[in-house]
Protein backbone atom coordinates (compact mmCIF):
# COMPACT_ATOMS: atom_id res chain seq x y z
CA UNK A 1 0.00 0.00 0.00
CA UNK A 2 1.80 3.57 -0.62
CA UNK A 3 2.27 5.71 1.31
CA UNK A 4 1.15 4.09 4.94
CA UNK A 5 3.94 3.47 7.04
CA UNK A 6 6.84 0.66 7.01
CA UNK A 7 6.96 -1.31 10.32
CA UNK A 8 10.33 -0.53 11.57
CA UNK A 9 12.37 -3.79 11.97
CA UNK A 10 11.57 -5.07 15.33
CA UNK A 11 7.71 -4.64 14.88
CA UNK A 12 8.06 -6.47 11.01
CA UNK A 13 7.44 -10.20 12.63
CA UNK A 14 4.44 -9.11 13.65
CA UNK A 15 3.19 -7.67 10.51
CA UNK A 16 4.52 -10.99 8.59
CA UNK A 17 2.37 -13.28 11.25
CA UNK A 18 -1.11 -11.19 11.41
CA UNK A 19 -0.58 -10.10 7.22
CA UNK A 20 -0.49 -14.10 6.91
CA UNK A 21 -2.96 -15.09 9.48
CA UNK A 22 -5.71 -12.72 7.74
CA UNK A 23 -4.71 -13.64 4.40
CA UNK A 24 -5.49 -17.15 5.44
CA UNK A 25 -8.49 -17.27 8.21
CA UNK A 26 -9.95 -13.67 7.51
CA UNK A 27 -11.00 -11.75 10.47
CA UNK A 28 -8.35 -11.82 13.51
CA UNK A 29 -11.76 -12.36 15.74
CA UNK A 30 -10.75 -15.26 18.39
CA UNK A 31 -12.58 -14.54 20.89
CA UNK A 32 -16.48 -16.19 22.14
CA UNK A 33 -18.99 -13.67 21.99
CA UNK A 34 -19.50 -14.43 25.40
CA UNK A 35 -15.45 -12.92 26.52
CA UNK A 36 -16.16 -9.94 23.80
CA UNK A 37 -19.49 -9.01 26.11
CA UNK A 38 -17.58 -9.41 29.35
CA UNK A 39 -14.59 -6.96 28.04
CA UNK A 40 -17.10 -4.58 27.13
CA UNK A 41 -18.56 -4.73 30.50
CA UNK A 42 -15.65 -4.39 31.74
CA UNK A 43 -14.99 -1.00 29.57
CA UNK A 44 -18.39 0.47 30.08
CA UNK A 45 -17.59 -0.10 34.12
CA UNK A 46 -14.17 1.53 34.23
CA UNK A 47 -14.33 4.28 31.72
CA UNK A 48 -17.51 5.20 31.74
CA UNK A 49 -17.77 5.93 28.08
CA UNK A 50 -19.85 8.79 27.00
CA UNK A 51 -21.52 9.35 23.42
CA UNK A 52 -19.61 11.59 20.95
CA UNK A 53 -16.24 10.80 23.27
CA UNK A 54 -12.89 10.12 20.85
CA UNK A 55 -11.55 6.59 21.24
CA UNK A 56 -8.79 5.29 19.10
CA UNK A 57 -8.08 1.65 19.76
CA UNK A 58 -4.12 1.37 18.76
CA UNK A 59 -2.94 -1.78 17.77
CA UNK A 60 -6.50 -3.15 16.57
CA UNK A 61 -6.25 -5.78 14.30
CA UNK A 62 -8.87 -6.24 11.86
CA UNK A 63 -10.94 -4.36 14.69
CA UNK A 64 -12.52 -6.87 16.61
CA UNK A 65 -12.97 -5.19 19.56
CA UNK A 66 -13.43 -1.93 18.18
CA UNK A 67 -16.43 -2.32 16.04
CA UNK A 68 -18.26 -4.17 19.05
CA UNK A 69 -18.25 -0.96 21.20
CA UNK A 70 -20.55 0.94 17.81
CA UNK A 71 -23.13 1.09 20.29
CA UNK A 72 -21.65 3.01 22.46
CA UNK A 73 -21.99 6.28 20.27
CA UNK A 74 -18.15 7.42 20.51
CA UNK A 75 -16.42 8.33 18.04
CA UNK A 76 -14.38 5.42 17.01
CA UNK A 77 -11.09 5.21 15.56
CA UNK A 78 -8.62 2.22 15.11
CA UNK A 79 -4.58 2.08 14.30
CA UNK A 80 -2.52 -0.86 13.67
CA UNK A 81 0.81 -1.87 11.69
CA UNK A 82 -0.43 -4.44 9.81
CA UNK A 83 -2.00 -2.99 6.36
CA UNK A 84 -3.91 -5.73 5.51
CA UNK A 85 -5.62 -6.22 9.31
CA UNK A 86 -6.46 -2.79 8.66
CA UNK A 87 -8.18 -2.80 4.89
CA UNK A 88 -9.74 -5.42 6.42
CA UNK A 89 -11.47 -3.87 9.16
CA UNK A 90 -12.24 -0.80 6.85
CA UNK A 91 -14.04 -3.44 4.59
CA UNK A 92 -16.07 -4.77 7.75
CA UNK A 93 -16.82 -1.47 9.45
CA UNK A 94 -16.43 0.99 7.32
CA UNK A 95 -17.83 3.71 9.55
CA UNK A 96 -14.88 3.32 12.00
CA UNK A 97 -11.71 5.31 10.90
CA UNK A 98 -9.11 2.82 10.65
CA UNK A 99 -5.09 3.52 9.90
CA UNK A 100 -2.16 2.11 9.54
CA UNK A 101 0.86 3.14 11.82
CA UNK A 102 2.89 2.47 14.39
CA UNK A 103 1.91 2.60 18.12
CA UNK A 104 4.93 4.05 19.41
CA UNK A 105 5.18 7.12 17.20
CA UNK A 106 1.14 7.45 15.54
CA UNK A 107 2.25 10.71 14.03
CA UNK A 108 -1.44 12.05 15.76
CA UNK A 109 -1.77 15.36 17.76
CA UNK A 110 -1.39 15.80 21.47
CA UNK A 111 -4.56 15.23 23.22
CA UNK A 112 -6.38 14.12 20.45
CA UNK A 113 -8.14 11.25 22.34
CA UNK A 114 -10.65 11.26 25.50
CA UNK A 115 -10.33 7.35 25.59
CA UNK A 116 -6.93 5.32 24.31
CA UNK A 117 -7.71 1.29 24.33
CA UNK A 118 -5.18 -1.36 23.78
CA UNK A 119 -7.33 -4.15 23.05
CA UNK A 120 -4.81 -6.86 23.79
CA UNK A 121 -1.93 -5.54 22.35
CA UNK A 122 0.74 -4.85 25.62
CA UNK A 123 1.67 -8.25 25.59
CA UNK A 124 3.09 -8.01 22.13
CA UNK A 125 5.61 -5.72 23.51
CA UNK A 126 7.91 -7.94 25.04
CA UNK A 127 10.41 -5.81 27.19
CA UNK A 128 9.33 -2.97 29.56
CA UNK A 129 11.23 -0.78 26.85
CA UNK A 130 9.42 -1.10 24.61
CA UNK A 131 5.78 -1.55 26.90
CA UNK A 132 7.38 2.40 28.10
CA UNK A 133 6.91 3.66 24.33
CA UNK A 134 3.40 2.40 23.56
CA UNK A 135 2.02 3.88 26.75
CA UNK A 136 4.07 7.46 26.60
CA UNK A 137 2.63 7.80 23.44
CA UNK A 138 -0.93 6.67 24.32
CA UNK A 139 -0.99 9.11 27.08
CA UNK A 140 0.91 12.20 24.83
CA UNK A 141 -2.65 11.53 22.84
CA UNK A 142 -4.97 11.92 25.81
CA UNK A 143 -6.86 14.80 26.41
CA UNK A 144 -6.24 15.78 30.39
CA UNK A 145 -8.39 13.45 32.13
CA UNK A 146 -8.35 11.07 29.58
CA UNK A 147 -9.05 7.25 30.19
CA UNK A 148 -6.91 4.30 29.56
CA UNK A 149 -8.80 1.02 29.05
CA UNK A 150 -6.42 -2.34 28.38
CA UNK A 151 -6.75 -6.28 28.56
CA UNK A 152 -4.00 -8.62 28.23
CA UNK A 153 -3.36 -12.41 29.16
CA UNK A 154 -1.76 -12.41 33.05
CA UNK A 155 1.02 -14.11 34.15
CA UNK A 156 -0.83 -15.37 37.60
CA UNK A 157 -3.17 -17.23 35.71
CA UNK A 158 -2.84 -21.20 35.54
CA UNK A 159 -4.46 -21.60 31.76
CA UNK A 160 -2.84 -18.89 30.41
CA UNK A 161 0.70 -20.25 31.90
CA UNK A 162 -0.35 -23.60 30.58
CA UNK A 163 -1.18 -22.32 27.00
CA UNK A 164 1.36 -19.24 26.67
CA UNK A 165 4.49 -19.68 28.94
CA UNK A 166 7.49 -21.29 27.05
CA UNK A 167 8.03 -23.01 30.28
CA UNK A 168 4.85 -25.45 30.55
CA UNK A 169 4.93 -28.82 29.04
CA UNK A 170 2.01 -27.84 26.87
CA UNK A 171 3.40 -24.77 25.23
CA UNK A 172 2.81 -24.31 21.74
CA UNK A 173 4.31 -21.32 19.54
CA UNK A 174 1.26 -21.73 16.85
CA UNK A 175 -0.95 -19.13 17.01
CA UNK A 176 1.49 -16.85 17.95
CA UNK A 177 3.63 -14.04 17.49
CA UNK A 178 7.33 -14.27 18.59
CA UNK A 179 7.41 -10.94 20.73
CA UNK A 180 4.09 -12.36 23.07
CA UNK A 181 5.01 -12.20 26.76
CA UNK A 182 2.56 -12.74 29.85
CA UNK A 183 2.11 -9.49 31.88
CA UNK A 184 1.98 -9.31 35.71
CA UNK A 185 0.38 -6.59 37.93
CA UNK A 186 3.14 -5.10 39.19
CA UNK A 187 4.88 -4.48 36.36
CA UNK A 188 1.83 -2.92 34.13
CA UNK A 189 1.25 -0.43 37.10
CA UNK A 190 4.89 0.25 37.54
CA UNK A 191 4.70 1.29 33.73
CA UNK A 192 1.45 2.85 33.96
CA UNK A 193 3.18 5.22 36.47
CA UNK A 194 6.66 5.67 34.40
CA UNK A 195 4.84 6.67 31.28
CA UNK A 196 2.96 9.26 33.48
CA UNK A 197 -0.74 7.59 34.12
CA UNK A 198 -2.33 8.04 37.39
CA UNK A 199 -4.61 6.08 39.47
CA UNK A 200 -3.48 2.86 37.79
CA UNK A 201 -6.26 -0.12 38.46
CA UNK A 202 -5.67 -3.43 37.89
CA UNK A 203 -7.56 -6.71 38.36
CA UNK A 204 -8.31 -10.23 36.51
CA UNK A 205 -11.26 -11.41 34.66
CA UNK A 206 -12.30 -14.58 33.75
CA UNK A 207 -15.22 -16.13 31.61
CA UNK A 208 -12.89 -15.77 28.67
CA UNK A 209 -14.05 -17.77 26.36
CA UNK A 210 -11.96 -18.96 22.59
CA UNK A 211 -14.04 -19.41 19.38
CA UNK A 212 -10.47 -20.37 16.99
CA UNK A 213 -7.06 -21.54 18.33
CA UNK A 214 -4.55 -23.00 15.78
CA UNK A 215 -2.56 -24.94 17.47
CA UNK A 216 -4.17 -28.52 17.44
CA UNK A 217 -4.03 -30.00 20.74
CA UNK A 218 -5.53 -26.71 22.18
CA UNK A 219 -8.24 -26.86 20.16
CA UNK A 220 -8.89 -30.10 21.45
CA UNK A 221 -9.16 -29.70 24.67
CA UNK A 222 -10.91 -25.87 24.07
CA UNK A 223 -14.41 -27.34 25.43
CA UNK A 224 -12.82 -28.10 28.96
CA UNK A 225 -11.00 -24.54 28.55
CA UNK A 226 -14.26 -22.96 28.16
CA UNK A 227 -16.03 -24.53 30.78
CA UNK A 228 -13.17 -23.77 33.10
CA UNK A 229 -13.27 -19.83 32.24
CA UNK A 230 -17.28 -20.36 32.80
CA UNK A 231 -16.01 -21.99 36.56
CA UNK A 232 -13.46 -19.31 37.72
CA UNK A 233 -15.97 -16.41 36.45
CA UNK A 234 -18.35 -17.26 39.58
CA UNK A 235 -15.77 -17.84 42.03
CA UNK A 236 -13.85 -15.95 44.46
CA UNK A 237 -10.43 -16.51 42.68
CA UNK A 238 -11.52 -14.53 39.36
CA UNK A 239 -9.78 -10.99 40.46
CA UNK A 240 -6.38 -13.49 41.63
CA UNK A 241 -6.34 -15.91 39.14
CA UNK A 242 -8.79 -14.46 36.28
CA UNK A 243 -7.34 -15.43 32.79
CA UNK A 244 -7.03 -11.64 31.13
CA UNK A 245 -5.47 -8.90 33.60
CA UNK A 246 -7.86 -5.57 32.74
CA UNK A 247 -6.16 -2.34 33.12
CA UNK A 248 -7.52 1.41 33.61
CA UNK A 249 -5.31 4.38 34.16
CA UNK A 250 -6.16 8.27 33.89
CA UNK A 251 -3.96 11.60 32.64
Amino acid sequence: MTGEPKAPPEAQREVEFFDKFVAEHGDYDVLGEGAYARLREAFVRAVAPQPGERCIDLGCGTGAFTRRLGELGLALAGMDISPVSVEHARKIAPDIEYLVGDITDTKLPDGSYDIVLYSGVLHHFSTRQARLAVLREGHRLLAPGGRLFAYDPSAHSPSMWLYRDPRSPLFSQKGKTENEVLLSRAELAQELRDAGFAEPKIHGLAGISFAFVESRFASVILPLYNLYEQVLRYSPLEDRLGTFLVTVARK
